[in-house]
């Protein structure tokens, strides 16, 4: 059964029950996740922001694209970082139409507003469109480190318990994954402790990659497309969502461009380095 009961504005550990105050009234759980932002435990190398506008359409289906376009790079690029669009015809007549960007900083409400359009009459060929829905949101992309345990009783799930892939802003199958294993866990009477989202060697390579991209080392555009280009679309996707085996991440290693990302490795280990030497402060992220 589940219960509404509004914001939570604190939770609380305890030896045997967890407390969670709402503004509807304290509430006790034996366990409680809590996917509030919260700072991470190891402060980062790279932190970019993975925001985007998108709208649903409906045109004359001659007009829409028959299938998904992904990380169209056709888009005008930023100074810093990469942008691309995307379109998921999801009925004969609509689709999900969608502009990104990896940057430092969001844009203004005029900017996505030109980019958006741009990117529609792009698809679209200037063709008549109505937007049914717009949507708009900001995730970040982050090498930091992020508890998945804070208490007794007391568990971090999402993006603030490190379910999000640094690389690509990925998040939903990753909690899948972890929610079942979850659930396994309370039904065998064990602790639901979340599992590690991905393996160390990806978490390396993501940070690396952080690096290559905010430093100018490589060109996202260029990046993507030659591991694209030189790998099964299934491998390079498999990765994208953090589900591939040590054999297909060399593979990948070995399709990129070798002087840049070596690069980009030794600066991120590097700063890698200073960062764990420096606590983080209140408020730090």
């Amino acid at each position: 059964e589940t219960v509404r009961l509004g914001a939570a504005t604190r939770v609380g550990d305890g030896a045997d029950a967890a407390s969670v105050q709402t503004v509807r009234g304290d509430v006790l759980a034996r366990w409680v996740f809590d996917s509030r932002p919260a700072p991470p435990s190891r402060r980062p190398v790279t932190t970019l922001l993975q925001h985007f506008r998108g709208a649903v359409v409906r045109a004359d289906p001659d007009d829409l694209p028959h299938l998904p376009l992904l990380m169209d790079f056709r888009t005008p690029q930023p100074d810093r970082g990469l942008s691309f669009g995307y379109c998921l015809p999801f009925a004969a007549d609509r689709a999900l139409v969608e502009y990104t960007e990896f940057s430092p900083a969001v844009l203004d409400e005029g900017a996505y507003a030109a980019a958006l359009a741009g990117y529609l009459d792009l698809v679209l060929g200037g063709a008549a469109h109505e937007v049914e829905h717009v949507e708009q949101g900001v995730i970040p992309m982050t090498d930091a480190a992020y508890p998945r345990r804070v208490g007794r009783r007391l568990m971090r799930t999402g993006t603030s318990g490190g379910a999000t892939r640094a690389s690509t802003g990925y998040t939903f199958r990753t909690m899948q994954r972890q929610a079942a294993a979850m659930a396994e866990a309370l039904v065998a009477g064990r602790a639901p402790v979340p599992p590690r989202p991905y393996p160390a060697r990806h978490r390396v390579m993501d940070g690396v990659l952080l690096r290559a991209l905010d430093a100018h080392h490589v060109a996202g555009p260029d990046f993507f497309m030659r591991l694209f280009a030189r790998n099964p679309t299934v491998r390079v996707l498999d990765f994208l969502d953090g589900a591939t085996r040590l054999p297909a991440d060399l593979a990948l290693m070995a399709s990129a461009p070798a002087g840049a990302m070596l690069r980009a490795a030794l600066e991120y280990g590097m700063r890698l380095g200073v960062g764990r030497t420096r606590p983080l402060r209140g408020g730090e992220r």
